[in-house]
């Protein structure tokens, strides 16, 4: 078994991890100095380093990759919420996982306002996305009928809830064509 101890880091180091996370994962300036920091406090542990000197070197280190354009939040937040829409997530959860990212708050509106160009309602289209993904409602494989077509109905809508989107939005791209406002209250 191989042994796994973490390299004792010096400042030139910094630039090549960041850039071989880079070319692993498409990811925000938050989460390369996050990834920054475990590496060199987990070597400077392991040796008995101060990390002080390495984690000031890790600005210095964003900045260079921003420059060279390695790292732009703001084509990472466009490209994550696109994706994220046509996966079928709803706006108000795309701008949380873009905030759990680590995209600034101007950062994310720019990219949820900026998926009307390629969607136009983008909300509709992730729902429909979403119901088509889940096999929800029209989109469902089978016909249910009868008292079963009410409750998977309420179901499909609870879905559509918690994933995000609103009931009359939910309604319109499930389109049972049940009313559940009119069914009898059980006895």
């Amino acid at each position: 078994m191989t042994d796994r101890r973490p390299k004792r880091l010096a400042i030139p180091d910094l630039d090549q991890i960041a850039l071989d996370y880079l070319a692993r994962f498409a990811t925000s300036r938050k989460r390369v100095e996050d990834m920054l920091s475990r590496r060199i406090r987990k070597s400077a542990h392991f040796h008995g380093d101060d990390p002080a000197p390495l984690l000031a070197a890790i600005p210095a280190v964003i900045a260079k990759l921003e420059r060279h354009r390695f790292l732009d939040d703001t084509a990472f937040a466009g490209m994550k919420a696109a994706s994220l829409t046509r996966r079928g997530t709803s706006k108000r959860q795309i701008g949380a996982k873009l905030a759990q990212l680590g995209i600034a708050p101007e950062t994310r509106g720019a990219a949820i306002d900026s998926l009307a160009e390629e969607f136009g309602n983008a909300d509709e289209a992730a729902a429909i996305a979403y119901a088509k993904r889940r096999r929800l409602g029209r989109y469902r494989a089978r016909h249910i009928a009868g008292e079963q077509r009410v409750e998977q109905a309420k179901r499909d809508l609870a879905a559509m809830a918690r994933a995000g989107f609103s009931f009359e939005l939910a309604k319109r791209v499930l389109g049972s064509g049940v009313n559940i406002d009119t069914e009898d209250p059980p006895e």
